[in-house]
């Protein structure tokens, strides 16, 4: 794994120069404004709900917003492809991947994915008008321009291990984090004032901007019949969480405040389908352990087509990404 890292290092600095000295040309879309989220972590930042804020907050400003996004794990024949035009679904879930069909689901602008990410804003700027895009993932995607790289930093793993792939988590090494123009450290109620400032002093040798977000619990939603329950109704519980995100520890997090009796997680890696296999195991600990709620994410709830048995028992965990002023 160390040899490995130190190669994949190699290859990710040689890229960043290449960018660094302008020999690699860099595409602009004319007349749009791009604001990028991204992170220097493999996954679990809390990227899906902060695109959808800052969606959100541009759209409420007027401005003519598009979401932008790889469309990671989607399965598609054309390519870039319009998931949503903001009043209507165009694409299914295995054609865009969950995180931009989550975004389509909860948002009113239009959702486009594009391995090139400069032609899906063509797409988007041609179809639509648009005049500001919000780049989901895209702090690596180098190529395309942007006027704005917000950074994300998991609270609960900031600089994942200090170990780039596949040793650690980091995507490239911490330099990177000089493109930033602005921090925002994510889950930071998972972490204690003194592990705040650490992280604090760490990202302050970059010069700046620095804020912290939390994801606050909204709602828990029936995947059954879509009845709104208090998070309350957990309290001495037997819980399950069901979930293929990158770090469930937040969720936890979330779900024990409510005191529940017991938490078990079933984790898959992020990103994963659900098979039937997977529904006949969490049968098997639905009985075993007398579970009384099933609890799933937004994202993982867009990939399960159905659920044969205990449907009643599965809800989703809904949040609301808030950054703290």
């Amino acid at each position: 794994m160390y040899i490995l890292s130190i190669v994949y290092s190699l290859i990710t600095k040689i890229r960043n120069w290449f960018y660094d000295k302008n020999l690699i040309k860099i595409e602009k879309v004319d007349n749009v404004n791009v604001i990028c989220i991204g992170n220097i972590v493999v996954g679990g930042t809390g990227k899906t709900p902060c695109v959808q804020y800052y969606a959100n907050k541009y759209a409420s400003l007027g401005k003519k917003v598009a979401v932008i996004s790889r469309g990671y794990k989607g399965k598609r024949t054309v390519d870039p492809l319009i998931i949503s035009d903001g009043k209507k679904i165009l694409a299914s879930v295995t054609e865009s991947g969950d995180e931009s069909y989550t975004h389509a689901l909860n948002l009113k602008v239009p959702v486009v994915v594009g391995v090139n990410r400069y032609r899906a804003i063509l797409l988007a700027k041609k179809e639509f008008n648009i005049d500001t895009v919000i780049l989901d993932d895209g702090f690596q995607h180098r190529k395309l321009y942007r006027d704005k790289n917000i950074v994300l930093i998991d609270a609960i793993n900031p600089f994942g291990n200090n170990n780039l792939l596949p040793k650690g988590k980091l995507r490239e090494g911490l330099y990177a984090l000089n493109r930033a123009n602005e921090f925002i450290i994510t889950k930071s109620d998972n972490i204690s004032n003194e592990q705040k400032d650490e992280i604090v002093k760490k990202l302050s040798t970059y010069n700046k901007k620095i804020s912290f977000a939390i994801h606050k619990p909204l709602k828990l939603c029936s995947f059954f019949n879509n009845e709104i329950i208090d998070f309350n109704m957990i309290q001495g519980k037997n819980i399950l969480i069901f979930t293929s995100i990158e770090n469930p520890i937040s969720l936890k997090n979330s779900i024990n405040n409510y005191n529940p009796n017991k938490i078990i997680i079933y984790e898959k890696r992020d990103h994963s389908d659900f098979y039937n296999i997977d529904f006949v195991k969490i049968d098997k600990i639905i009985e075993k352990n007398n579970i009384d709620y099933v609890i799933i994410t937004e994202k993982d709830h867009v990939k399960i087509k159905k659920i044969d048995k205990n449907i009643e028992k599965f809800y989703i965990f809904k949040i609301k990404f808030e950054i703290m002023e």
